[in-house]
């Protein structure tokens, strides 16, 4: 066997098939014989960093290690704004890309540090540039993903893809270890659980990652918590009665003002950042337990001893096992939980200053479309102001089904996170929630959704400016014109890819939109450039 065909077999022995990229000297040989043989299921996108985009939205959506691949060099360097936020975002990617500087002739052309790149944007760095090193290195860095969800690079000296490789037979089965926390921190948590007369469980997205759903939802019922979500995770616990949905300045003002009674949290698998806490004003005085996997994040437990350092679904499971050797049966939610109709309500109440002169209020365009939405459509939305009010407006079945694209602040990675989540569920609707100039910043992928005939409707909140940056343009007194663009013509643009369109300008076009939901369905939503959704 050669190296060329040794890695797609790796890839077909974890149970993987889908892999997103372009294609260049370093991997058109194993990706053609990967698909040749059969074996791969091959996405090509238009640039490389929609690869890594859609390769994250891929392993949000089925829970697996999403799959991309660049060449090396410049197809390496494309991929690193993606790359950075999957990183923020913990999700388990794999990179596979050439050797840069390759040890073939005229190898120096396309000299990058890839190691140091990696290394810069925190993710894993694997490289074989020998063929007896490329198995190892390949369940090095699988394993790496698994771990906690930080995308790894693997780097393959094209110059010996077509050497002889011999692969063992053997296939790791436990790529993922639980690490169980050790019982006193457990024992210290349980008895401030105790005491808690209106404790909330926090998910993040180490809870998605160690499925641990079930586990959760089990001591949440027994402990009478209220539960609620990162950003990371939201809809997670869509359904339970005590659900809050997200936490954090994302939070509707009912769901701000509920937490604020919050004595004990117990936050599982996040990492409690400043949007998620509100730079410590979300739940003022709460004492903080929490589940943390990596000792190099560091813990923001309000004690040492609240600190559980392990696998998020191993900590749960201990803490419901600590509960129930008391003797302790369930507790009802003592704590009051905000109608959806009061978390709808709390919004819409709120004065932004709307004129329907300048446009629709994004507030309505959020509720109008949870109503016309099938049930089991998949939410995918853009980073930007365009999506702030939409995990308290716009419901999803699951945390599988809401999947956000923003990572540390980015814009622009919504197209590729919609195609991913397309390959990922054919068969359902995808819906994507973007701003005018993120969807701009892709709109080549529109060609990737004509290749592969999948079925995208993208919402297109067009404000016609960068909306986020207007307030410092106003802080200081500048002409906001510097910030303002228009858009070109959307109907002629969904024609050109194969798709249709319309543009929303009245509260009547929304209440009689049809949404088709099949092929590239491009809505332009002209909504009011004056409102800004984040002083809700």
């Amino acid at each position: 066997m050669r190296v060329f065909e040794a890695i797609p077999e790796l890839i077909r022995r974890c149970d993987l098939r889908v892999v997103f990229g372009l294609f260049g000297s370093a991997n058109v040989a194993w990706v053609g014989h990967g698909v040749q043989e059969g074996m791969l299921d091959w996405v090509r996108t238009r640039h490389e960093e929609t690869s890594v985009a859609a390769a994250a939205a891929y392993s949000k959506v089925t829970g697996k290690v999403g799959l991309a691949t660049t060449t090396l060099g410049p197809g390496f360097a494309n991929t690193v704004n993606a790359l950075a936020a999957s990183v923020h975002d913990h999700v388990p990617i794999l990179l596979i890309t050439g050797q840069s500087p390759s040890n073939k002739r005229h190898g120096d052309f396309q000299r990058l540090n890839q190691r140091e790149i990696a290394n810069a944007v925190g993710a894993g760095f694997h490289n074989a540039a020998k063929p007896y090193e490329v198995e190892p290195a390949y369940w090095a860095a699988l394993r790496a993903a698994h771990w906690n969800g930080t995308p790894q690079v693997l780097s393959i000296d094209e110059a010996m893809l077509a050497d002889e490789l011999t692969l063992s037979d053997e296939v790791p089965t436990n790529l993922r270890p639980t690490t169980e926390p050790d019982p006193e921190p457990v024992t210290a948590a349980v008895d401030v659980l105790e005491s808690a007369r209106m404790p909330l469980i926090l998910a993040g997205r180490g809870a998605i990652m160690a499925e641990c759903h079930d586990d959760l939802v089990t001591l949440a019922d027994l402990v009478g918590a209220r539960v609620a979500t990162t950003l990371g995770a939201p809809r997670y616990f869509s359904g339970h009665p005590a659900d809050l949905g997200v936490c954090g300045t994302s939070s509707s003002p009912a769901v701000q003002e509920a937490l604020h009674d919050t004595d004990v949290v117990l936050a599982v698998g996040a990492t409690l950042n400043s949007f998620t806490t509100a730079e410590g004003g979300m739940f003022p005085g709460a004492k903080i337990i929490q589940c943390e996997l990596d000792v190099d994040q560091g813990f923001k437990a309000s004690s040492p001893q609240l600190g559980l350092l392990g696998d998020a679904g191993a900590c749960v499971r201990a803490l419901t096992a600590e509960w129930r050797r008391r003797g302790h049966g369930s507790r009802p939610v003592s704590a009051r939980v905000p109608s959806r109709d009061d978390i709808e309500r709390s919004i819409l109440e709120v004065d932004l200053g709307h004129d329907p002169e300048r446009g629709l209020d994004p507030r309505t365009v959020h509720v109008i479309f949870n109503r016309k939405l099938p049930a089991n459509r998949i939410v995918v939305t853009d980073g930007g102001r365009a999506g702030i009010p939409l995990p308290a407006l716009l419901d999803a079945q699951d945390a599988q089904s809401w999947i956000t694209s923003r990572g540390y602040g980015s814009i622009g990675l919504g197209i590729g996170a919609s195609i991913g989540a397309s390959v990922a569920a054919p068969d359902r609707p995808i819906v994507l929630f973007c701003g005018d100039g993120g969807f701009m910043m892709s709109a080549q992928e529109l060609d990737t959704i004509r290749l592969h005939h999948l079925d995208v409707t993208i919402v297109i909140m067009n404000d016609a400016q960068y909306g986020s940056e207007i307030k410092y343009l106003n802080k200081l007194g500048l002409d906001l014109e510097v910030a303002q663009q228009s858009m070109p013509d959307i109907m002629l643009l969904a024609k050109a890819f194969g798709g249709s369109g319309v543009i929303l300008e009245t509260d009547h076009d929304l209440d009689k939109v049809e949404l088709p939901l099949s092929g590239l369905f491009l809505v332009e939503v002209r909504i009011d450039p004056e409102i800004n959704p984040a002083n809700i």
